[in-house]
């Protein structure tokens, strides 16, 4: 398989997706959308909002540069101050922003990535619908042969990343208040 192919496949709508977008109102607004499942993740979304005839806007945010046939790219660095009031009101707001390379060198970054911008965000955003990606590292390191971690398995995270990614749920979490 191609990589070429291998994207189109990443980035096919399921009917369930279709039938999501079909429901759903207003844009949506992707923050950290130039990592891995980014790219591909607004393109599916942008083909299932299509296959539902939904013209709602689909709009990716990230540092760098990202270009995706229909939809809206916005380069900027969430971090900097004001930043998050230039981006566009959104009732739909995917989070997939995230800083886990070089966290161990860097954690003062790693914590103002993943935990400051996740509570910036949260209040910024507060009348929308967050979506906010996490990760398994969240959990604690279990033997292979057990299957791996469940939700239904404790937190107890290891190392710097993986504490600051409990920290972006925590925000989330958090919320509510203004």
């Amino acid at each position: 398989m191609t990589e070429a192919q291998l994207e189109d496949l990443l980035s096919t709508p399921s009917a369930a997706d279709v039938e999501s977008a079909r429901s759903l109102d207003g844009d949506i607004l992707l923050l950290g959308a130039a990592g891995k499942m980014g790219p591909s993740l607004a393109r599916r979304i942008r083909r299932a909002m299509d296959a539902a005839g939904n013209h709602a806007r689909v709009i990716t945010v990230s540092r760098g540069a990202l270009e995706i046939e229909g939809v809206e790219h916005i380069r900027c660095d969430m971090l900097a101050p004001g930043a998050l009031d230039t981006l566009p009101d959104a009732p739909n707001v995917l989070y997939l922003a995230a800083r886990k390379f070089g966290s161990t060198d860097n954690p003062s970054e790693t914590w103002a990535a993943n935990v400051l911008l996740p509570a910036l965000v949260a209040r910024r955003y507060r009348a929308s619908r967050i979506v906010s990606f996490s990760t398994g590292n969240v959990y604690p390191l279990v033997p292979v042969e057990s299957g791996g971690a469940t939700e239904q398995t404790p937190m107890d995270p290891v190392g710097e990343y993986a504490w600051s990614a409990m920290g972006r749920e925590r925000m989330f979490g958090f919320r509510g208040h203004s």
